[in-house]
């Protein structure tokens, strides 16, 4: 097997096993998602749906029992086997101020930021009803802004601008500024653009 960055079958398996090198209570505690011993698997809730994780094999299955797609299933076992149990913070820091942030800006802005312009940038009543789908609660940052719980403690900020005559609308994402404390950067780009994957795809339904 090609061992290339982008081979996300290779990732998927280096995610499995460095999952299953973890205690299983201490991931629960330190990722706030449980555990059931007797099914030996964690219930992980993200975006809005409630996920299933094997231990210690580290299948992750949707409701309906169906084998989440592999970008979902890396995310959720890196934020299991990764969770440092830091508290969560009121602070919000950009995309830029993560841990060499600079070096994703362009697929973070490309999988996130540019599609929650051009899908929600005029229709910001669509934004509030995708947001609160998720179970965003408003918040008063711009002109109109969500509070998104993606994963229990990686909660994400969705701030968007209207704009006028002089100015087009303008959107941004940011992090609780623990947010590395569960995730990489480049995996938070992934989830950035997850998240607006998904509003956008509940805005088309």
């Amino acid at each position: 097997m090609e061992r290339s960055p982008y081979n996300l079958a290779y990732t998927l398996q280096v995610a499995q096993n460095s999952f299953a090198g973890r205690e299983p209570l201490l991931m629960a505690k330190q990722s706030g998602c449980p555990y059931d011993p007797l099914r030996q698997s964690f219930t992980v809730p993200y975006l809005g749906r409630a996920f299933t994780v094997s231990y210690p094999a580290g299948g992750v299955f949707a409701e309906n029992k169906h084998e989440a797609d592999l970008i979902t299933s890396i995310l959720l076992l890196h934020y299991l086997s990764g969770a440092g149990g830091a508290e969560l913070s009121g602070g919000w820091i950009s995309f830029r101020e993560l841990q060499s942030g600079a070096i994703y800006i362009g697929p973070f802005r490309k999988r996130a930021v540019i599609p929650l312009i051009k899908g929600f940038g005029t229709r910001p009543g669509a934004l509030a009803q995708a947001a609160e789908h998720l179970g965003g609660k408003k918040a008063a940052y711009g002109d109109l802004s969500y509070i998104i719980p993606v994963l229990p403690r990686v909660p994400l900020l969705v701030i968007l601008w209207y704009g006028d005559d002089e100015f087009p609308p303008n959107a941004n994402i940011l992090f609780n500024r623990h947010a590395n404390a569960y995730l990489s950067t480049e995996d938070c780009a992934q989830l950035a653009g997850q998240t607006v994957y998904t509003m956008l795809k509940f805005k088309a339904e």
